[in-house]
């Protein structure tokens, strides 16, 4: 980029190529966070202790992890990967069902949180999920670690921690490879405990030193990395036939699927909340790259809670926006842009636009209907449905278009975007070069990389079906951008070809979830595939906002899709232990 931006600001990374390269879309993506659950969350694990936090109640671990899965070539090289182990429910439901068995007492055993507390489950059920637990293990929940620091999903998976109990599950949380501290490093650098320095920023030696050279970043050696990872976990819990079930929002959410369709051997069943799985090329029909923008847009209309006016106010300030190219200097005042912001020519005016573009981009994915600090990186507090916030200035005025006013649109921009990035009210002027989180560069870098390698997925954005302005998709353009950053040219068709596309009838245990305020749901599954296939769309619900902690404030069919998914993981379970008795076998050590 001209400018740099933090990821938190930035919804595009952008080609300088031509004019279409430049307005290239690439995939949105969560930065790096600090994001902590609050005190009212956390009461709602009942068992444990007042002050507890997920991470003081897991294990920090680290762990060899085969640098290269796929290759006899060379010598196996190894990396330190990170990962969360948390033990406490299994820990808690063993030693109740072994008093049970001593004591000979017929109290319930197995206890039960709300929202599982309405599943009903039988008494039949219930014998068979204990003996189950005692004879195969505990199943294990095994979040797929996204772009991002492993510490931003361990603390905000709510649906996790609130459900683990109830099932007496071990918790795992994985660290997705050159994320947060699971850095490859050259083996001079490399400590026999973990990584030198793993929290210093910065692209770091060895394998991310050129472009080129970061060929084991990919999302097959990624779950290659988790495949691993559960093996050796059952290994050691001595319970090989332990089911699992693996959890992802977002990409975590494609990670998760994928888990599940490629590691069916190891993976018993797959929540997905939010995973744009089919946003890529080859698929049939064909995605639409226009897809998220429209999803954006629908946020800004009444069917998404906002003022009538507001998408087609917006629409015209980003036209006066740009309208002004010539004379850049003449939006720094209505924009309410600080005096060191560059604003020589047309291509500043663009990094404008894209950064005012950028804020409705995170403020529709965090469309929550409660306050929440996720999207700021728990850094400040976004309002109750921000989207409808940034609408409801001057943008709600039906006749702001009208008096032929360019700097009342501007300035009437200025204030929604505000929302977003002067959510503390404290700035007094937008730095575009600043966004909410100054610790992403590295991330954005690698997570570009993904995005010309495998994760090669179409956006576009016109103006007409959406409240933006013309950027076309151009894959030509978009090929040669990545030979010149990186070195490499994304395989357009591999993701459609390595996991199937929309072509998944075969597969089974999966369920999916989408909120119709989250942009993404343009791009991910909407309707269910076969009874074991599950997808809910969620009206209220933003991107993966189920995965959170519950609120008193959730839409309806949120709460009643958190009921579905574990229902689905309890039958899941059970097939699973069921399975293993017809075996005869008894296998975990408790």
């Amino acid at each position: 980029m001209r400018a740099k931006l933090s990821l938190a600001v930035v919804l595009l990374l952008l080609v300088h190529l031509t004019d279409a390269a430049r307005t290239t879309a690439r995939r949105p993506r969560h930065p790096a966070r600090s994001y902590r659950p609050t005190e009212t969350d956390l009461e709602k694990v009942s068992s444990q202790p007042p002050g507890w936090t997920p991470k003081g109640s897991c294990q920090e671990r680290w762990r060899d992890a085969p640098l290269d899965h796929f290759s006899w070539a060379a010598p196996t090289e190894t990396y330190r990967q990170r990962y969360f182990f948390c033990p406490h429910f299994w820990e808690k439901k063993r030693d109740a069902l072994a008093s049970k068995k001593r004591d000979g007492s017929t109290h319930e055993a197995t206890p039960r949180l709300r929202g599982v507390a309405s599943l009903h489950a039988s008494s039949s059920e219930t014998t068979a999920l204990d003996a189950g637990f005692t004879k195969s293990g505990p199943p294990i929940f095994f979040y797929t670690g996204n772009e991002a620091n492993v510490e931003l999903y361990l603390n905000a998976t709510g649906l996790m921690w609130e459900h683990a109990e109830s099932f007496g599950a071990v918790l795992v949380f994985a660290e997705h490879r050159y994320y947060g501290r699971s850095k490859p490093t050259p083996k001079k650098d490399a400590t026999p405990s973990e990584p030198k320095n793993p929290s210093v920023g910065g692209i770091i030696p060895g394998h991310l030193k050129k472009k080129g050279e970061y060929p084991y970043l990919t999302s097959e050696q990624a779950m290659a990395d988790y495949a691993t990872l559960i093996r050796e976990l059952k290994t050691e819990m001595r319970a090989p036939d332990a089911p699992v079930f693996t959890f992802g929002g977002s990409y975590g959410g494609m990670l998760s699927t994928w888990m599940r369709l490629k590691y069916a051997n190891v993976v018993d069943g797959a929540v997905a909340g939010s995973a744009p799985i089919w946003s890529f090329v080859g698929e049939d029909p064909p995605v639409d790259p226009g897809a998220f923008a429209d999803g954006v847009t629908l946020d800004a209309t009444a069917a998404g809670g906002s003022p009538p006016a507001c998408a087609s106010n917006v629409r015209a300030a980003f036209k006066e926006l740009l309208a002004r190219s010539d004379t850049p200097r003449s939006i720094r005042e209505p924009m309410r842009l600080c005096h060191d912001v560059a604003l020589k020519d047309k291509d500043d005016v663009l990094d404008v636009a894209l950064w005012a573009q950028g804020a409705f981009d995170y403020l529709a994915m965090g469309n929550f209907p409660y306050e929440s600090s996720y999207i700021l990186n728990g850094d400040g507090t976004l309002p109750a449905y921000p989207f409808r916030a940034a609408c409801s200035g001057s943008l709600a005025d039906p006749h702001l278009n009208s008096g032929g006013d360019g700097d009342a649109l501007l300035a009437a921009l200025a204030d929604a975007v505000g929302v977003y990035y002067n959510y503390s009210k404290t700035q007094p002027c937008f730095d575009t070069g600043r966004g909410s989180n100054d610790d992403s560069d590295e991330d954005g870098a690698l997570w570009d990389y993904q995005y010309c390698t495998e994760m090669f997925m179409p956006m576009s954005r016109d103006g007409v079906r959406d409240m933006f302005f013309e950027q076309p998709w151009n894959e030509t353009a978009a090929v040669l951008e990545c030979e010149r950053r990186w070195g490499v040219r994304p395989k357009t068709l591999w993701a459609t070809t390595v996991f199937g596309g929309r072509r998944l009838s075969w597969a089974s245990n999966v369920v999916w979830t989408n909120g119709y305020l989250d942009p993404w749901a343009g791009l991910g599954v909407q309707e269910s595939l076969s009874p074991s296939l599950v997808a809910m769309m969620l009206p209220g619900g933003a991107h993966h906002l189920d995965f959170m902690w519950s609120n008193d404030l959730d839409p309806e069919p949120v709460i009643e899709a958190r009921k579905t998914q574990m229902k689905l993981i309890r039958q899941w379970m059970l097939n699973k232990y069921r399975a293993v008795a017809t075996r005869g076998e008894r296998i975990a050590e408790l």
